[in-house]
């Protein structure tokens, strides 16, 4: 069989498929517009970082119409799924939030057949990424749904059309332009995208933002740059490698030493950074436990590794290579830095969207470049950028309608299910 052949098979093949699910999940929505019930939807938290359905699982639960349940359920992929669970833990009990618990080396709560989910909201679009029992796989009779955790810049398969993206019921995307990728490029030609505005949005845009950084013994205020590095240092992880951190790690520890007295730097890294350091062998557990408590303990400098608005909102500026911060930050309006060997590689993969969000970026190769942004631009006040950065926010950062996204998507359930 010659490769065009092969291709429209795979075409035919996928295209029955998405199109007989879209007819499955019409069956499920007449069949609950039927039933006047309250409707059963399930949350799957996997980790506190990639939380983004706050604000809508506080609008289910003040809903007659819904009966909202959050399930921690940490990926076993990572390198710490316990401590994963921990954090869950302890933002919901400080919320007073009921959820179902976690517990490792015990069998994974039933929630097909305890809860008779109608809904699911899943945090990331992978399939065999939770264990079997909980998988998206295994629930592909249900209505899915999935709003990104980061704000998408790159283009292609990987970021709209995995077999999720296709199979799910609801996508919901943060703009116009995101729509469009889909519908160019996922199989189903993103038929159940709806664009609600970004995930995180609702938070960046309230009016109080409390101060996470550390205060320093002499009670002089620095000026607080965030580091923000991507996990990606091999080429074997399915993504194109683009962190820094391998030449920057000890760079920035010599930074935060020499600017001691003018800046505080917060070292941001990835969730699955640790991870790959722990297999790296020129790293290892022992080091890298030690490098990110050296980050955690030295005087002017703290380690964050969990929610991160409010450390964005109070900072001053931000050194990056990681790719949904590239877009995300600009919610703050702050000078950032994207440092990269070959841009205009990293250009290549970024949708128009995408390309707008990078190029308000100064730019670094090396040492001198990082070290000019610290001195001119953060310390410095020189900005030249800051315009763009304003009009980009305005155009492509605001939900639509005038309401928040968690409204946007409360408000695409009702309507779709005639609540």
């Amino acid at each position: 069989m010659n490769v065009i052949q092969k291709t429209l098979n795979y075409l035919w093949l996928h295209g029955w498929k998405y199109r007989a699910m879209e007819r499955c999940h019409q069956r499920q929505v007449e069949q609950l517009r039927k039933e006047h019930r309250p409707l059963n939807v399930v949350f799957m938290a996997i980790d506190i970082s990639l939380w983004r359905y706050q604000h809508l699982y506080e609008l289910m639960a003040q809903d007659s119409r819904f009966l909202p349940t959050i399930v921690l359920s940490p990926c076993p992929l990572r390198e710490n799924p316990d401590g994963d669970a921990e954090s869950l833990r302890r933002f919901f009990d400080q919320r007073g939030i009921p959820y179902i618990d976690y517990h490792h080396g015990q069998p994974a709560y039933d929630i097909r057949h305890r809860l008779d989910p109608d809904i699911m909201f899943y945090a990331q679009p992978y399939e065999d990424l939770l264990s079997p029992e909980h998988d998206c796989k295994a629930f592909y009779d249900k209505l899915l749904c999935y709003m990104p955790y980061g704000f998408w810049s790159s283009t292609g398969k990987l970021s709209y059309d995995l077999h999720f993206h296709n199979m799910a019921w609801r996508l919901y995307y943060s703009t116009n332009l995101h729509l469009q990728e889909a519908q160019r490029i996922a199989s189903n030609k993103g038929r159940n995208v709806r664009v609600v505005g970004y995930a995180n949005a609702d938070d960046y845009l309230k009016a109080d933002h409390p101060s996470p950084w550390k205060v320093m013994g002499d009670g002089k205020r620095r000026k607080r740059i965030i580091w923000a590095p991507h996990f990606s240092i091999k080429h074997n992880t399915g993504f194109m490698p683009r962190s820094n951190f391998l030449w920057m790690a000890p760079l920035m520890v010599k930074l935060a030493q020499d600017y001691k007295e003018r800046i505080q730097i917060a070292f941001k890294p990835h969730p699955a950074l640790l991870t790959q350091l722990y297999d790296d062998p020129d790293w290892g557990r022992e080091r890298a436990d030690a490098y990110y408590e050296q980050w955690r303990t030295m005087e002017n400098t703290q380690l964050e590794t969990g929610q991160f608005i409010d450390l964005f909102m109070t900072s001053d500026g931000m050194v990056h290579d990681s790719g949904s911060f590239a877009v995300e930050y600009h919610y703050t309006r702050k000078p950032v830095m994207f440092v990269s060997k070959d841009f205009d590689a990293l250009l290549s993969t970024q949708t128009d969207f995408g390309k707008q969000a990078y190029t308000l970026h100064y730019l670094a190769q090396d040492e001198k470049d990082i070290r000019r942004f610290i001195d001119d631009v953060v310390v410095g006040g020189n900005d030249p950028m800051r315009p763009q950065r304003e009009q980009f926010f305005n155009d492509f950062l605001l939900p639509p309608g005038g309401r928040s996204v968690a409204q946007n998507m409360l408000d695409d359930i009702v309507e779709s299910l005639n609540l």
